[in-house]
């Protein structure tokens, strides 16, 4: 008998649509008491699990998954992907979709142990948010909670043997599992604490806990830039008649009819980029990586996190003011030798902060590089002028904003003729940034919606203040 089973006394339905429309079990969940906002989920649902379509479900089928025809494996397609905006109800979804996989399984006696997974980026309000959603079946239904054998953080055991786990995305935690189903939240933004992609490492440390139970990889993310894992997926599957992947992309409000009309309209007047692929569900176009990850390690000194003063040193400083009320106050110190651009110091306050107070410090440690004169960003304002100049520091306004001086950067780094300390909150910050295609001929470097580039800002400030060391043309060739 199936783990349900031994749950309740009766066979489980055998559907995951059965189970949400059944208030016996995940039906008599608040969310899914009204089914009817949640047809276009329902469709999704029904396709990946390959159940017959009405003809209305193909319209919807064909819409969002590009294909003319619907011919599913049987069971259902093995991988699914489903590409949404946010506020769509698919960490929902995806948790239901874990939550229905664990009771539907029962563990081999004479195999390892079976694991339905669920994965997010690695961040506590991600995993907080999807295991809740994933242990609340088993909290507010009867017939679930007595199946449950033990409850712990981030995970939850059934009585079958099953457990459901919510795991980071980094790779090495879930090698050697043996899975019923994976469930990946918001691939596109996978990422690990050094700001390297996790995306296709974590497809591929899946995938094998698939591989002797059959199981089904289900991805549901909202789009990004065209690039990476969640790319590769939507652009070699997504309307093949013939493909064993299902790729099926849509707007938030079609998936949540519920969404505020003033809620989408404001998200369209705020940031229209953003709109199209938070909203709308499209990837974002002309986006890329600006640093090349392993032309950018090269430049890094292995434990080097600062140089001392030597006297013979000329030294140049650039600082990137704050406020106080988010972004840090960095300041970054550097020289340039005959060949080689040097970043010898980096030093940020994290906010919050008095800036009067952090004024004082750096002014201390420009004056111990016998600097009086450094460059800051123009749009701070007048007041850093003034702060710095009641410590006896000159303060002038760079002439380039940060997206030139990153492009002036790149070239040193794609020819390894800068020295930059080792800090792990710079590199995240450099490999985090982006080039984005911008307005007549001129890109755009910035970071990422809710990132951060204090310090890189700083780095690339010294750098195009030190002037360039002369390299061969080819050297100069960026690899982005």
């Amino acid at each position: 008998m199936r783990g349900a089973q031994r749950a309740r006394g009766e066979a489980l339905p055998l559907t995951i649509i059965e189970a949400l429309e059944d208030r016996n079990l995940f039906g008599g969940l608040p969310a899914f008491r009204d089914l009817s906002t949640w047809r276009p989920w329902l469709v999704f649902l029904r396709a990946a699990y390959g159940e017959p379509l009405e003809s209305d479900d193909l319209e919807l089928f064909r819409k969002h998954t590009g294909r003319t025809t619907y011919d599913p494996p049987s069971g259902g397609f093995p991988e699914v992907c489903c590409i949404v905006g946010r506020q769509s109800g698919k960490t929902r979804i995806a948790s239901t979709i874990a939550a229905y996989e664990a009771v539907l399984a029962e563990r081999e006696p004479d195999r390892s142990e079976l694991y339905a997974v669920l994965t997010a980026q690695d961040q506590r309000a991600a995993l907080r948010a999807l295991f809740a959603y994933a242990r609340a079946p088993f909290e507010m239904v009867p017939v679930l909670k007595r199946s449950v054998s033990d409850v712990r953080a981030g995970s939850l055991r059934l009585k079958s043997g099953v457990t459901l786990a919510t795991y980071p995305c980094r790779p090495a935690a879930v090698r050697g599992l043996r899975a019923r189903v994976a469930v990946v939240d918001e691939l596109a933004f996978f990422t690990a604490t050094d700001g390297r992609p996790q995306d296709v490492e974590m497809l591929r440390a899946l995938r094998p806990a698939l591989a002797t139970t059959g199981g089904k990889l289900v991805v549901l993310s909202s789009p990004y830039s065209q690039s990476g894992a969640l790319w590769e997926l939507h652009r070699r599957h997504f309307g093949r008649d013939d493909s064993p992947v299902l790729v099926w992309q849509a707007s938030a409000p079609e998936m949540n009819p519920t969404l505020p009309s003033d809620y989408l309209e404001r998200m369209r007047e705020d940031d229209p980029e953003a709109y199209r692929s938070e909203v709308l569900g499209e990837f974002r176009t002309g986006t890329s990586t600006f640093f090349d990850p392993e032309a950018l390690d090269a430049c890094v000194v292995r434990g080097r996190r600062e140089l001392p003063l030597d006297r013979g040193i000329t030294y140049r400083a650039f600082v990137d003011p704050s406020g106080g009320s988010r972004d840090a106050f960095t300041v970054a110190i550097g020289h340039r030798p005959t060949d080689q651009v040097v970043v010898d110091a980096i030093r940020a306050w994290q906010s919050p902060f008095n800036p009067t107070g952090v004024v004082a410090e750096a002014a201390v440690l420009l004056r111990a590089y016998g600097i009086r004169e450094v460059t800051g960003d123009r749009y701070a304002g007048e007041w850093p002028r003034e702060a710095f100049r009641a410590h006896g520091v000159r303060y002038e306004t760079a002439q380039l904003d940060r997206s030139a001086l990153y492009l002036e950067l790149l070239p040193l780094v794609n020819a390894g003729t800068i020295e930059l300390p080792d800090d792990d909150k710079l590199l995240r910050e450099l490999r985090g940034l982006e080039r984005r295609r911008g307005t007549a001929g001129r890109d755009r470097v910035d970071h990422r919606p809710g990132e951060h580039d204090d310090r890189a800002n700083a780095v690339a400030g010294v750098v195009s203040l030190l002037g360039r060391p002369r390299v061969s043309p080819l050297e100069s060739i960026a690899f982005i």
